[in-house]
């Protein structure tokens, strides 16, 4: 006689389980057991205690990360070459309230002074063409020979 497959299950053919209850009762036991997942709060900002705790931070070779200090209104970027030696540099920072404080407002332009208008374009293209015509009858030679 041949074995079935896949194994032996009373409750494979739309059997009840006489054990339902109680692996849905140790089901509930354990998700009231289990640890809430902690959301990570800093969202990628990597915080550290003053430039001891900056100078301590750990950064795989050639990487650069940015921290900022907790303590004071600084960061620092953290640099290492392919050795693994760190290069610590510091940065104050501050708040930018409003417009910053290099934006100059641009004076407004008179286009007066920049563009002609059709008519004074047709008056200066009028004495162009008559200073034209007037070179071209001089330059003309003469017919005649002497």
């Amino acid at each position: 006689m041949a074995l079935p497959l896949y194994g032996y299950n009373p409750y494979q053919f739309g059997q009840v389980n006489p054990l339902q209850p109680q692996i849905d009762r140790l089901a509930n036991m354990q998700a009231q057991y289990q640890q809430p997942q902690q959301q990570n709060v800093n969202q990628g900002i990597l915080w550290v205690q003053g430039e001891a705790g900056a100078k301590s931070y750990l950064v795989a070779p050639n990487t650069s990360v940015l921290l900022l200090d907790s303590e004071n209104s600084q960061f620092y970027i953290k640099t290492t070459d392919q050795a693994g030696m760190p290069t610590l540099r510091t940065f104050a920072y501050q708040e930018v309230t409003g417009a910053p404080q290099n934006a100059q407002k641009q004076p407004e332009t008179n286009l007066d002074d920049k563009y002609v208008t059709r008519q004074e374009y047709n008056d200066l293209r009028g004495k162009y063409e008559e200073l034209y015509g007037l070179l071209e009858t001089a330059t003309k030679p003469t017919g005649k020979d002497e």
